[in-house]
């Protein structure tokens, strides 16, 4: 991350702009950075959108200019370069992968040479990074899974994904929080609420980490009946950053 632009998007908004890749350090800092930003509570400074290697800073275009905002990020920018390990949080989210959940895991196993258990423990086996939200409310991207099991995204999308489907998009994984088409080859569910209406703030966020945990139906269908009725807690597991 040493090497980065910071370049203006039309008269209301630039980027600063990092090494064009996937790479959790990277993405870490941006995070970092953006809250640097937000914190400094400069006046034109409306919001920041972090994706997987720019910062897109929006100001008010009446109150300031590309060229007299670029000064005031720099600094922060260079704290943002010189900063260690950061604080994540790690959510443990159940998945049940396979049959009716995941109508895609054989041809996921196909492509990886492996059966279906294997295939599950593959895209079990690491933590994945979240590295922004977009696309629906509380889509997560994230990454990456390992080579093995980056199997591109469908030909032909699909017209209708299930709510809490679980997927996979060459490196990336993530899941639906709410129906809709998509184009993901689709492994499994969570029974687990990933957005509501009446609470749009999703209980993860961009910058945090999501371990995938196997569970039969039988399990699903437990947990399920419990978020339902608000009794499930999602667990985490926290990273203080000194490790």
């Amino acid at each position: 991350m040493n090497h980065y632009q910071i370049v203006p998007v039309g008269d209301q908004a630039l980027e600063i702009v990092f090494a064009n890749e996937i790479n959790p350090q990277v993405n870490q800092q941006i995070h970092h950075l953006g809250q640097l930003i937000l914190n400094a509570q400069l006046p034109a400074v409306q919001t920041v959108v972090p994706a997987y290697h720019t910062l897109t800073v929006l100001f008010d275009g009446s109150r300031t200019s590309c060229d007299d905002l670029k000064p005031q990020l720099q600094p922060l920018v260079e704290r943002a370069l010189q900063a260690k390990s950061l604080p994540s949080k790690t959510w443990l989210i159940p998945v049940c992968y396979g049959g009716e959940f995941g109508p895609d895991l054989a041809k996921l196993a196909d492509f990886a040479h492996v059966d279906e258990a294997q295939a599950i423990k593959l895209h079990t086996g690491r933590d994945y990074l979240i590295y922004f939200l977009g696309f629906l409310p509380g889509f997560a991207y994230m990454a990456s899974v390992v080579d093995q099991i980056a199997m591109p995204r469908l030909a032909k999308p699909r017209l209708k994904i299930a709510a809490r489907s679980v997927g996979i998009a060459g490196k990336q994984t993530g899941f639906y929080p709410v129906e809709s088409p998509g184009g993901w080859e689709i492994i499994g569910r969570t029974p687990v609420t990933l957005y509501r209406p009446d609470h749009p703030q999703s209980f993860y966020a961009a910058g945090d980490k999501v371990r995938f945990v196997s569970i039969n139906q039988d399990e699903y269908r437990q947990i399920r009946q419990a978020d339902q009725a608000g009794t499930y807690q999602v667990k985490a597991v926290i990273n203080d950053g000194n490790d």
